[in-house]
């Protein structure tokens, strides 16, 4: 029997913070928002005032109510 194949969605989710200085907690919010991403591999932020604390490795979550067979 030949094997299918499966389109599984699923989504990576890194958990961690951003330490940023600011006036106060919106302003911060708004740095993070505006400055601040990830890309495989690579945490980083434009703005000097924003640290950051991730792991690097993400965890993987099934979309269990999208799987597709045949794709």
């Amino acid at each position: 029997m030949a094997k299918k194949k499966f389109k599984i969605r699923a989504k990576l989710v890194f958990s961690g913070y951003f330490m940023v200085q600011a006036n106060n907690k919106q302003e911060a919010e708004a740095a993070v928002k505006k400055d601040c991403g990830c890309l495989l591999g690579s945490v980083q932020s434009l703005n000097e005032n924003v640290d950051w604390e991730f792991d690097t490795h993400g965890n993987i979550v099934l979309n269990k109510n999208k799987e597709q067979e045949g794709v």
